[in-house]
């Protein structure tokens, strides 16, 4: 913690009295940055010593250059993530000469470090921060090197963000901040964080830079937020909006792995005779699908035991890509006259790696199995875009990391890769999707604004996928991207209810015949847009300490009756909200993790993400209501096996709490209740109807039957419950509504005035 200005002056005077060399000694070695955020930074040049301490939570780290610094100098600036403070100084490794930066950011709990090699150096052996002083007895979280990066209360030794946690939720999070593929974290957390790079890396040039970032603040979610909002800043990448393309917008169809058409299909109509089918009973069903997902099953791949002189592919196969162009057994016309067939439908296409046998070798920059040359993805790109294409789906980035050496071992090879995967797409009006990425993968894509979306789930999402789902969309957020579940049927209510939740691509995979209409038109408006929350559903903070206290070692006297909890003994929640300014409504999901007893669901509305308390509960299953007040807990029960949805509505100065559209799982999303304001004694709502919308039923809670007023439409009986308030009504637009939508959608808003008598 930085001296209060009035020691260190007394400090300096004493000095000079007694020894005036000392003095100046300390005057000039002692560097230190504050923040108004409660963060400061030290450095004693003459030492090495540099430290970081925050006031909130009070936790110190601290750490020793390899030799003295010299050079210091400290300056003011601003970048994209704010204003700062910064010292420079140069050090020496060994014989590596290096230059350090520590900035310090004034508005938020933020510090940016930075090495630079200022000659060619081999760097396994350097690290900065390298910190050995650390609040004691912290938790540890980060995401194992493996697809789509589970969660794992330990810390791995590759590019993935540590999280330090205690057991009252105050956090660190620290990660590299640039060169994602090459970085690594080093240490145990107790004794040793170290970020640098990895030991494979064989050489950088003179001038190479690394950074770190590290976010310290109260509450999980929070510094998690905070930390991953400054590295997209400092990447250049700008957050993409919940639906700023159509697999984020729209409901959509998919044919991965576990979908009913995943490498199978109707032999009586063929593959995309069966896809046509698909689409045509949608339609004709009133289900507003809105793009198709092609899978790895539209272009030509290798098969085991190819000779690299067999130049033919073979859409079955599961090897590397011959070429990626669709299959012309299944697409005799071409995949441009498909998507015609389909009514032009926008198309998510699959990608794989470049097997080794094919004729790409001859004629692009391939390295390992993976195209790291512009041309390859340049016609890549252009062949999409021509054909219909709006999203491409690379997949298999482990395996693609796994079996080009050079990505770990070079400067270069691993940014080529994903540069000019990023640039080629958005030259040609496509959006990106990762899949099966490494915790690396998932760093580097918080440098690209076209990486819209990115699996945190493992294929074919079921209930023993979510909580590893919610935890990596954490990751998935925090670096600017939506996460996706993957396929599911829409039949499966938790799954549609997470899906919808997860505020990224809703999609199903169902056969022909086999879809649920009503569930998916609780996700979804009329004309296919999501009805979504504004974030993604994140577990609750205290989901991160009941889970690292359960993976614990217990010692002998913390058995079943002792306050450790064990794997299965608590429920898993998370929560997700709207935010209208006025209100904001909070959605909780949560799930048993018990086979064989009922557990307690306990959550407070400003846990839960509702804007204040008291509130009104809604248990989406059992249709009841429950009225929390100031500083209560909403509690529950589920069974084994089960799980429960709850809608948090905040009541104001109206005493009104409004739940939304009883239709949908998000009942609030934006893209339904478009506004809503709060008076003394009401509540109005601007309600959004899309073509295919006939009516909506709006409810909530009130101490007394409301009455309703609607501008734009009209209004059905009010039915009010006397037991606990609650209180719904339909509500029917006119046809001369005004049209609302700016994109020229025929989407008309209705003014609806729900209120009380004034008292």
């Amino acid at each position: 913690m930085a001296f209060p200005k009035t020691v260190v002056g007394a400090a300096k005077f004493c000095a000079y009295l007694i020894l005036l060399p000392v003095s100046l000694t300390f005057a000039q070695t002692l560097t230190v940055l504050s923040s108004p955020s409660g963060v400061s930074v030290r450095l004693d040049a003459g030492t090495g010593n540099y430290r970081v301490s925050a006031q909130n939570p009070q936790w110190l780290f601290s750490g020793t250059l390899e030799s003295a610094a010299t050079d210091v100098s400290k300056t003011a600036g601003q970048d994209g993530v704010g204003a700062y403070q910064q010292m420079t100084f140069a050090w020496q490794n060994g014989v590596t000469p290096l230059q350090g930066t520590i900035r310090l950011y004034q508005n938020h709990p933020l510090i940016l470090f930075e090495y630079k090699f200022l000659k060619a150096a081999s760097p396994a052996s350097v690290a900065f921060p390298s910190f050995t002083t650390i609040p004691a007895r912290l938790n540890h979280f980060s995401y194992k090197n493996g697809p789509f990066a589970p969660p794992q209360f330990e810390l791995g030794q590759y590019g993935t963000p540590w999280l330090l946690f205690d057991d009252q939720a105050n956090a660190a999070v620290i990660s590299p901040a640039s060169h994602f593929i090459i970085a690594a974290m080093h240490g145990d957390g107790d004794h040793l964080i170290a970020s640098g790079l990895n030991d494979q890396l064989a050489g950088v040039p003179a001038g190479f830079a690394q950074q770190t970032l590290m976010a310290i603040s109260p509450g999980i979610r929070h510094t998690f937020d905070t930390w991953g909002s400054a590295l997209i800043v400092l990447g250049g990448k700008t957050r993409p909006a919940n639906e700023s393309d159509p697999t984020l917008k729209y409901y959509g169809y998919w044919t991965d792995n576990g979908a009913a058409y995943y490498y199978r299909f109707d032999p009586k109509l063929g593959y995309t005779g069966t896809l046509q089918a698909v689409i045509q009973r949608y339609r004709e069903e009133k289900i507003p699908v809105r793009y198709l997902q092609l899978d790895s099953w539209w272009y030509d791949k290798s098969y085991p035991g190819m000779s690299p002189n067999d130049r033919i592919g073979n859409w079955k196969a599961f090897g590397g890509i011959m070429q990626f162009r669709a299959d012309a057994s299944l697409f005799p016309q071409g995949l441009e006259a498909f998507d015609k067939s389909v009514g032009g439908l926008p198309l998510v296409v699959h990608s794989r790696w470049i097997s080794q046998q094919s004729p790409y070798r001859d004629n692009y920059q391939i390295s390992g199995i993976a195209p790291v040359g512009a041309k390859w993805w340049n016609d890549t790109a252009q062949y999409l875009h021509a054909n219909g294409v709006i999203t491409y789906e690379q997949d298999w980035q482990s395996r693609i990391t796994e079996q080009t050496p050079a990505f770990l071992s070079t400067v270069n090879t691993g940014d080529d890769f994903y540069n000019h995967m990023a640039g080629s797409s958005l030259a040609h009006h496509l959006t990106m999707q990762y899949c099966m990425a490494l915790p690396s993968d998932f760093l580097e894509g918080s440098r690209y604004g076209n990486l819209t979306s990115i699996r945190t789930s493992d294929d074919r999402f079921s209930r023993p996928r979510w909580r590893d789902f919610l935890y990596t969309s954490q990751l998935g957020y925090a670096i600017g991207s939506w996460p996706w579940t993957d396929v599911y049927f829409s039949h499966e209510t938790g799954n549609m209810i997470i899906g919808t939740l997860s505020a990224g691509p809703v999609g199903t995979g169902d056969a022909l015949g086999a879809e649920d209409r009503k569930n998916i038109m609780m996700a979804v408006r009329g004309d296919g847009v999501i009805v979504k929350p504004d974030v993604p559903l994140i577990p609750l903070d205290r989901m991160y300490i009941e889970d690292a206290i359960a993976e614990a070692p217990r010692t002998p006297t913390q058995g079943f009756m002792g306050e450790m909890p064990r794997h299965g003994e608590t429920p898993f929640i998370a929560s997700t909200w709207t935010d209208d300014g006025a209100i904001r409504t909070a959605y909780v999901f949560a799930f048993s993790r018990s086979p064989a007893v009922y557990q307690t669901v306990h959550f407070t509305p400003e846990e839960a993400g509702a804007g204040s308390s008291p509130a009104i509960v809604y248990d989406f299953f059992s249709h009841l209501v429950t009225h929390v007040g100031s500083g209560e807990e909403f509690k529950t029960f589920i069974g084994p096996g089960e799980a429960g949805y709850y809608i948090v509505a905040p009541t104001g100065p109206s005493g009104i709490a409004l739940f939304g559209d009883k239709g949908k799982f998000a009942s609030m999303g934006k893209e339904r209740i478009a506004s809503v304001e709060e008076g003394a004694h009401s509540v109005t709502a601007q309600v959004l109807f899309a073509a295919g919308d006939d009516s909506v039923t709006l409810f909530g809670d009130a101490p007394s039957a409301p009455s309703v007023v609607v501008h734009g439409g009209s209004a059905g009986a009010v039915a009010f419950r006397q037991s606990d308030g609650y209180f719904s009504v339909r509500i029917t637009p006119d046809a001369s509504s005004p049209a609302v939508d700016e994109s020229g959608n025929p989407v008309r808003g209705v003014s609806v005035e729900i209120s009380l008598p004034a008292q």
